[in-house]
């Protein structure tokens, strides 16, 4: 049963004010400088990329776990037509371990937090710039009625 032009309107709306509300989730790292500030955007945007796929899951009725997959997250920007490059998809949110000079965001958000990397901490700090501008936009995505 398809659903009426105001039910999709609503849907939408709600869907993107609980996307506005990760940012109510802020962990606030701010106060460690850039490294803070990646972690606490990057926590926010794994929030929300999970959001995303849940979305497109629901919508697509296909059934999935919660963990992030960049398959699905790739899907969901597509899915939704929301303004991101692909190619920051995986720059942001690839797992596995990596290499060191070319992990992802999470790589390094994993590197760090797990086991206090100095070299990743070290990557991160001369990586952080493109990073959080990146990650801000992310968050700054929004879902379209149309």
């Amino acid at each position: 049963m398809s659903k009426s032009v105001k039910q999709k309107v609503a849907l939408v709306n709600q869907r993107n004010k609980e996307l506005e509300g990760v940012k109510g989730l802020d962990p606030n790292f701010y106060c460690e400088g850039d490294v803070g500030k990646f972690i606490s955007l990057y926590l926010q945007s794994e929030v929300f990329a999970k959001k995303l796929q849940r979305y497109f899951r629901t919508d697509e009725n296909i059934k999935g776990k919660d963990e992030l997959n960049i398959a699905a997250l790739k899907a969901a920007i597509k899915r939704f037509r929301l303004d991101f490059d692909e190619s920051h998809v995986s720059e942001l949110f690839k797992g596995g371990s990596g290499k060191q000079n070319e992990k992802s965001a999470r790589q390094l958000r994993n590197g760090y937090l797990h086991s206090l990397s100095v070299s990743d901490k070290n990557e991160i700090l001369k990586k952080a710039e493109s990073f959080v501008s990146k990650l801000k936009v992310f968050l700054s995505l929004r879902i379209s009625a149309t």
